[in-house]
């Protein structure tokens, strides 16, 4: 019973220190009414389709393909008797 009037107390007076060294702020009202529009409407998403970085993951692919082509071939062909 004692700690529960102490800690009201405390949070009276931490209370009280607050306000008077924080001032309340009005916000601009233009301000608020179209931050409060933003927020009641859905949000527009448009995606944008990457065509380069589609080129680019097909063009590493082609390369990957042809270069493990070519050593493939490389180590299939007979070699010379020197």
């Amino acid at each position: 019973m004692i700690t529960e009037s102490m800690n009201d107390e405390v949070l009276r007076c931490i209370e009280e220190r607050l306000r008077y060294h924080l001032h309340p702020v009005e916000p601009d009202p233009q301000f608020a009414a179209r931050l409060q529009q933003r927020l009641s409407r859905a949000p527009q998403v448009t995606l944008e389709h990457s065509i380069g970085l589609m080129w680019a993951l097909f063009s590493l692919g082609v390369g990957i393909f042809i270069g493990a082509l070519v050593l493939w071939l490389l180590r299939r062909a007979p070699r010379s008797a020197e």
